[in-house]
């Protein structure tokens, strides 16, 4: 009983019985209450048309004619077990009628009234209208209530037996709107507990249902579906920052093992000094770029955003890698239509576009050519950053931005594989899209970032 009383389903369904009663309750009631209203004014609008038919035959022809008329009203076979008539002269004595006892008759005339009369020697609950003649002499006409208290029995006792229906209806509706209610839910809770447990695989069927319920087993399956990604994001990620901390600690520690060794030379100890550090350096600069990715994804940097034109921004890289291009016999190009201005952290975008500007020097090889352009339509300002390189696999091309992955397995090329994932973080954090394509030749890269 208290699983009962905490659950959720228990009470809906509860609900749902007791609304459908009461609606059941409140339209029987309206049902019987006009049913017996129109039969009392019925009544009424039939005692009041035959008592003033009687007062103008009164009137007109005097009482002789009203005694006939009412002795026609009594032998017409019409509403026989029903209709009431008496007319009393001036001393109360009784001229005609089929009431054999009248001493409740009320005092107020011309008002429909129920009263308790004797008719033809039987006990009635009357609806009566009394009137009273100039002469002294009163007429009674009224209808036996009989037959009107018989059919608002009738009434109630179909409205209680559909009443009984509507209860076995009510508790049979609430029982299947718990077991399918249940049923989903159940479903749902068992799923969820077997992901507790670990098994990151199981899923809620939902079939081709369109309803809440399955709309919501589909979005905790797309949300199992990223929790399951992230995990194996995040296992990969430990053994990729497992694997490259392990291979710089080696060195270091090797380096500082051979320094130990005798003899002792100063000129050996500083040179290892300085390969410690620089290996250092490397594992900080790792965990900055991570710190770059958490802080982008976490969207604190948004409170420093400001309108910036993006062709300042270019000018500035150009004549930064400019000759490095030279250099290594690269040809690096930019071009810019428009004011391509965004509402944006100026490093954070300066930081991507060097990235990928790293990367194409990476990669793109000796003698190629780099493109970097930026143009705006009505609504976002397009950045591209091509080369015309050996482009990507494209088995690789929807893992390039997961953290640590890098084309390169045997991790010839130096880098840690951070590099697209902090694009990714500062794009998302921007609003903005993020697109990877083969450009055949080369590897074409492109941010899509609403217009300021």
């Amino acid at each position: 009983m208290t699983s009962l009383r905490h659950s959720i389903v228990f009470r809906l369904a509860l609900g749902y019985g007791l609304l459908f009663l009461l609606s059941i309750g409140i339209i029987s009631s309206v049902f019987y209450i006009g049913t017996a209203g129109l039969l009392e004014r019925n009544i009424d609008q039939q005692i009041v048309a035959i008592a003033h038919q009687l007062e103008q035959v009164h009137e007109r022809n005097g009482t002789a004619a009203l005694l006939q008329a009412i002795h026609t009203l009594l032998t017409d076979d019409k509403d026989v077990e029903t209709e009431e008539y008496l007319l009393l002269d001036p001393q109360g004595s009784k001229l005609i009628g089929n009431l054999t006892a009248w001493s409740y008759l009320p005092e107020s005339a011309d008002k429909l009234t129920k009263t308790k009369v004797e008719r033809l020697g039987r006990n009635s609950n009357s609806r009566l209208l009394v009137h009273r003649f100039d002469d002294g002499s009163l007429l009674v006409v009224g209808r036996d209530l009989q037959e009107q208290r018989q059919l608002e029995q009738m009434i109630l006792s179909a409205l209680a037996i559909g009443g009984l229906l509507g209860l076995l209806l009510a508790m049979l509706g609430a029982l299947l709107f718990r077991t399918q209610l249940q049923a989903r839910l159940t479903a749902i809770q068992t799923t969820t507990q077997d992901v507790s447990a670990g098994n990151l695989n199981r899923r809620i069927a939902a079939g081709e249902a369109k309803d809440e319920l399955a709309g919501i087993a589909r979005d905790i399956n797309r949300m199992l579906d990223d929790i399951e990604r992230l995990m194996e994001t995040a296992r990969n990620v430990s053994n990729t920052i497992a694997h490259d901390l392990r291979t710089p600690l080696g060195r270091i520690r090797s380096a500082l093992e051979e320094t130990l060794q005798p003899p002792a030379e100063a000129q050996r100890w500083q040179r290892t000094a300085h390969y410690a550090i620089d290996e250092i350096d490397t594992l900080i600069g790792v965990f900055e770029k991570l710190l770059q990715i958490a802080e982008a994804e976490s969207g604190v940097r948004r409170q420093q955003f400001e309108i910036l034109q993006l062709r300042a921004v270019l000018d500035d890289l150009m004549e930064l890698y400019q000759p490095v291009a030279e250099t290594q016999g690269m040809q690096l190009s930019v071009h810019v239509e428009g004011t391509s201005a965004v509402l944006a952290d100026r490093d954070l975008i300066a930081n991507v576009l060097a990235n990928l500007l790293d990367n194409a020097f990476k990669y793109a090889g000796q003698g190629a050519s780099i493109h970097v352009s930026a143009r705006q339509d009505e609504q976002h300002v397009h950045v591209v950053v091509q080369d015309n390189g050996p482009g990507m696999p494209p088995d690789a091309m929807n893992r390039a931005t997961e953290r640590f992955f890098r084309v390169d397995d045997s991790r010839s090329q130096r880098g840690n594989g951070l590099g697209l994932s902090i694009v990714a973080a500062v794009v998302s954090l921007h609003h903005g899209e993020l697109k990877l394509e083969n450009a055949r030749p080369g590897l074409k890269v492109s941010m899509v970032l609403p217009k300021a």
